[in-house]
């Protein structure tokens, strides 16, 4: 005869409050929860699984695969928490605050310092060895690889792009230097992705204030156009400051912005628009041509090099 579950109580956010966010299946028993009652908060909605004994409550999520990550990280971090060990790769970066894009956050990756043995993976954790010296910092109550060595761990195997927006993300928030990256690199001499690191650690640019900026920057660089300048102040004649600019090509006097698809969204995004429509006026007063674009653009990279190509050219002739 099965045992008789008892009553099924509704799991508080409290329970959530000392951690801000996900929990593991030891925290809340440990909470006083029982197994039932977790499936049952499960089946209602009210959490959210992250991964095999990791939930969330579904408030608490905000859909970017940043924070899912992070979150996904933090409480399996707690779970397994094993000195020599600390969290690496994606996993470290998200925790860090950078972004995941392009990146893969299909498991939690942890660095194992002490050790010579070959990477291995679970389900939800791959564990790499650490044969360099130890160098980690603290990140939501774990230890994290130090943001110079993330940055270049990610730079030797994950796609050159999504790479480079991690770099300049680093930089841009002022989480590592060039000479820590320098530091780095040397380290990584005659490991696996060192060259592939070394280019990628040479395109970097911290002036880049999105994900959106450093794939557009690489993108137009790649395809052979002037380089731009990034985050430009301009000001009219009379010394006034008229706008700060993503890209600018002074010489051909070309703006280019790249736009994000939530910057005109919500409850202010016509007055947003309103404004970027006088912002844009300004710069044209100026005698600039503006060029906008967004991820849809983008992707479609062959269109936006078309319509920048027309641009540049056009300024070159007038």
């Amino acid at each position: 005869m099965k045992p008789v579950a008892g009553p099924v109580r509704l799991i508080p956010m409290e329970a959530f409050a000392s951690l801000q966010g996900a929990a593991n299946r030891a925290e809340l028993l440990s909470a006083g929860f029982a197994d039932h009652e977790i499936r049952a908060a499960v089946r209602s909605g009210v959490l959210n699984v992250l991964a095999a004994g990791v939930v969330i409550p579904a408030e608490l999520l905000d859909g970017t695969p940043e924070q899912q990550h992070r979150e996904l990280s933090l409480a399996w971090a707690r779970r397994s928490a094993t000195p020599g060990r600390a969290l690496a790769g994606t996993s470290a970066a998200s925790v860090l605050g950078l972004p995941a894009w392009g990146l893969d956050t299909s498991r939690v990756v942890v660095a194992e310092f002490g050790t010579r043995s070959r990477s291995r993976s679970t389900g939800v954790m791959r564990v790499v060895s650490g044969r360099r010296p130890a160098s980690t910092v603290v990140g939501g109550g774990a230890e994290v690889l130090s943001p110079a060595r993330v940055v270049v761990d990610i730079a030797r195997h994950a796609p050159r792009i999504p790479a480079i927006a991690v770099g300049d993300a680093a930089l841009h928030a002022g989480l590592c230097s060039t000479a820590e990256l320098a530091n780095e690199l040397d380290l990584i001499t005659g490991m696996a992705g060192a060259a592939r690191a070394r280019r990628v650690i040479g395109e970097l640019d911290g002036a880049a204030e999105s994900v959106l900026e450093s794939r557009s920057r690489i993108e137009i660089l790649d395809a052979g156009l002037p380089a731009p300048e990034l985050q430009v102040d301009l000001y009219d004649a009379w010394g006034n400051w008229v706008a700060r600019v993503d890209f600018y090509w002074r010489l051909h006097r070309v703006v280019g912005e790249s736009d994000g698809k939530s910057k005109y969204s919500g409850s202010e995004g016509n007055d947003r628009l309103l404004h970027e429509k006088g912002r844009t006026d300004g710069l044209v007063e100026l005698g600039n041509r503006v060029i906008h674009w967004g991820w849809s653009e983008v992707d479609q990279r062959a269109r936006l090099i078309a319509r920048l190509t027309t641009m540049l050219s056009a300024s070159d002739a007038a």
